[in-house]
């Protein structure tokens, strides 16, 4: 008796394990379905091309009667000025599957900072007056990118994406101080490199015209300066960097255009 019992109890409990494993099994992992959608923002073959710009223009000094302003440059006085900065940037591009593109972009920048007049109070012994001073840098770079596409809620108009971005390029800039007739200042040679993190907002206004906005929030820099000062002094600087912020001087508006090509240009010809 104590035998067939203990023969049935082996049993239900070898059924009950079986099934639980079953049950394991069939259980799916959670999935947000992002890498399920199946939604075609922009088409595998398509060409894209276009330019982005950013500009901006701050003017110093025309609020000294502001209490904010008044806190926030408390050690700043009589300062008035002016900075400008300006950026182009051509790109092309071709995606290779859908929703996902590789190319090339070229930028220009430039930014210009004119102090007319600085007085810098660290205490009643201790104060620094600068007038005249200028700075000006200007730079040329090359990109490679790899962009991916995530429309919203299987959207084919509106879409976030996200661009992977490799640079490299050349600049110059220069920091002086007119005192009469004479200038003195520094010259200084730029090599940089970037891998760097751009994601962006993009909307179609028609089939083939979009306009997007981007920023850049994460970077890994390398940065090589030769100098001279006055052109006698000679120096050289390396540094390298990694941040994960918000770049406000990296905001751009950009408008861009996809020509479908192959079996989707046919198919639209056709309609």
């Amino acid at each position: 008796m104590n035998k067939i019992f203990t023969t049935i109890l082996l049993a239900a409990l070898a059924l009950d394990v079986s099934a639980a494993s079953k049950e394991k099994e069939q259980k799916e992992p959670f999935d947000r379905g992002i890498s399920r959608e199946k939604t075609v923002f922009i088409p595998k073959g398509t060409v894209g091309a276009g330019v982005s710009f950013s500009y901006n223009n701050y003017s110093i000094g025309n609020a000294a009667n502001d209490a904010g302003y008044s806190m926030l440059f408390s050690l700043l006085q009589d300062m008035h000025g002016n900075m400008v900065s300006f950026g182009v940037a051509p790109y092309a591009s071709y995606f290779f599957t859908d929703n996902i593109a590789v190319g090339a972009r070229f930028d220009y920048d430039r930014s210009s900072l004119g102090l007319g007049n600085l007085n810098i109070a660290l205490g009643d012994a201790m104060s620094l007056s600068l007038n005249n001073f200028n700075y000006f840098k200007q730079s040329y770079t090359g990109s490679v990118f790899l962009r991916n596409y995530v429309p919203f809620a299987n959207s084919k108009r509106f879409a976030l994406f996200t661009e992977l971005r490799a640079t490299g390029g050349y600049g110059q800039s220069e920091t002086y101080k007119i005192d009469g007739q004479d200038k003195f200042g520094t010259y200084q040679d730029i090599y940089q490199f970037e891998l760097g993190l751009v994601p962006g907002v993009t909307a179609f206004i028609t089939n083939e015209v979009a306009v997007e906005v981007s920023v850049g929030v994460l970077g890994f820099n390398y940065q090589k300066v030769v100098q001279t000062t006055n052109q006698v002094e000679r120096s050289e600087m390396e540094n390298s960097s990694a941040n994960f912020r918000i770049n406000l001087f990296s905001i751009a508006l950009g408008i861009s255009f996809y020509i479908p090509t192959g079996d989707n240009r046919t198919r639209n010809s056709s309609k």
